[in-house]
C-alpha cells in the first residue's frame, strides 16, 4: 500500500458523484408492467449472485427505459473525436439488440440496447453497448410492446426526421440484432419451428429440401405496415416497424449456440474433472467461442466409427466454413448460396 492512493471513503464518494451526474445526464424513467414471473427450472440461470437476485425480485413489476436521444447526445462528441463519425457525412449506423436472461432459477429479466456500427473495432467491448430497456420478466410481444412503447416513438423520430447534435443534424440508418427467438418476437412473427419460420421469405417447413427454389428476402416492412398479416405466419404489427426487413440480423453466435443447445438436450456434456472423493463428474459451462474451439477440434473417432466420425466431421467443416463467412464484411452472397447447397 502507498499513502498516496486514494482512501476507500474517497473512491466510493466519487462514484456517487460520478452516478448522480449521470443520473443528471441520461435519467432512468419507470413504467409499470404486468408481472410476467415464468419459473423453468430446467435452465441454468446466467446470474446467480443472490443480491443481484433479490434486487430483480424487487423490481418485478417495472420497466426501466433511459432515452436513446440523451444517450446518443452524451456518447456521439466522443466518436466524432476519435473519428469513428464525420460531421461533413452525418450518418450514424445504429444497432437495437435485445435478449433474455436467467436471474437465478424463478426469475428472468430482458434488455435492449444500442450500439453504433460506425465503431466495429469495439462492438464486442461491453462498455460500448448501451442499455435502454431493462425488465424483469419474458420475452412476449406484448410485454415487450409495453417496455419499448418509449423507444419505439424514438426510433421512429430518429429514422424520420433525424437529430440535432451540437448544432449537427445527424440522419440514422437503423439495424436490428439478436438470437432468432427475439427477432421473430418483436416482428409479431411465428416460432422457429412453425410451418412457416422465415421471418424474410415465405418459405413453408416441407419446402426447406427444395434446392430448386431461389428463396430472397420477399417480404417487405411496408407491407406489414399495412396488414400485419399479410403473410403467412405473421400474427401482429411489428414493434420496430422503422426498421426494414432486409436490415434484421439474426445474431451469427445464436445460430452456432442452437447446435450446442440441441446437443445439450440429448445429454451430450463434455467432461472435464471428476470431483475429489466422490464418483461424480463436472463440467465447465463454455461461452461461445470456447464451444467453438471445442468443434472445430474435437476428435470424432473417439466416440464414432472412423466412417461415421468423417462424414459428421466434414458436414461440421462445412458449416463452419459458412458460419465464418457470415462475419467476413466482403463474403459474395452468390458465393454463400453455393456453398449452403453443397
Amino acid at each position: 500500500m502507498e499513502s498516496k492512493l486514494p482512501w476507500e471513503y474517497a473512491v466510493s464518494q466519487t462514484r456517487q458523484e460520478i452516478d448522480a451526474h449521470m443520473e443528471q445526464l441520461i435519467p432512468i424513467n419507470f413504467v409499470n408492467l404486468t408481472p410476467t414471473i415464468t419459473p423453468d427450472f430446467s435452465e441454468e440461470p446466467d446470474i446467480t449472485d443472490p443480491i443481484i437476485v433479490e434486487q430483480v425480485n424487487s423490481a418485478i413489476g417495472k420497466d426501466a427505459y433511459r432515452s436513446i436521444k440523451k444517450i446518443l447526445k452524451y456518447i456521439v462528441p466522443a466518436y466524432i473525436q476519435n473519428e469513428k463519425l464525420d460531421p461533413a457525412s452525418p450518418i450514424i449506423h445504429l444497432r437495437i439488440s435485445g435478449d433474455g436472461r436467467n436471474v437465478g432459477q424463478k426469475v428472468k429479466h430482458v434488455m435492449i440496447t444500442i450500439a453504433l456500427l460506425d465503431d466495429s473495432a469495439k462492438l464486442f467491448e461491453s462498455n460500448y453497448h448501451y442499455t435502454v430497456v431493462l425488465f424483469p420478466g419474458i420475452e412476449n410481444y406484448s410485454t415487450l410492446k409495453i417496455a419499448a412503447d418509449t423507444l419505439i416513438r424514438e426510433l421512429q423520430e430518429l429514422s424520420s426526421i433525424g437529430m440535432v447534435i451540437d448544432n449537427i443534424v445527424w440522419n440514422f440508418k437503423l439495424y436490428f440484432s439478436s438470437d432468432w427467438k427475439f427477432l421473430a418476437t418483436c416482428l409479431g412473427f411465428n416460432v422457429a419451428n412453425s410451418n412457416y419460420f422465415c421471418p424474410w421469405c415465405e418459405i413453408a417447413k416441407n419446402q426447406r429440401g427444395d434446392r430448386q427454389t431461389e428463396w430472397i428476402i420477399s417480404k417487405k416492412m411496408s407491407i406489414l405496415n399495412e396488414n400485419p398479416k399479410a403473410y403467412p405466419g405473421h400474427h401482429s404489427p411489428p414493434l420496430f416497424n422503422m426498421i426494414p426487413l432486409d436490415h434484421y440480423v439474426p445474431d451469427k453466435l445464436h445460430i452456432m449456440l442452437r447446435i450446442t443447445d440441441q446437443i445439450e438436450t440429448l445429454k451430450i456434456r463434455f467432461e472435464f474433472w471428476k470431483i475429489c472423493d466422490t464418483d461424480n463428474w463436472c463440467y465447465t459451462f463454455l461461452m461461445g467461442n470456447d464451444k467453438l474451439c471445442v468443434f472445430r477440434k474435437f476428435n470424432l473417432a473417439k466416440l464414432f466409427d472412423p466412417e461415421h466420425a468423417a462424414l459428421i466431421r466434414s458436414l461440421w467443416n462445412g458449416f463452419a466454413e459458412l458460419y465464418d463467412l457470415l462475419g467476413e464484411r466482403e463474403t459474395n452472397p452468390h458465393y454463400f448460396r453455393l456453398k449452403a447447397k453443397e
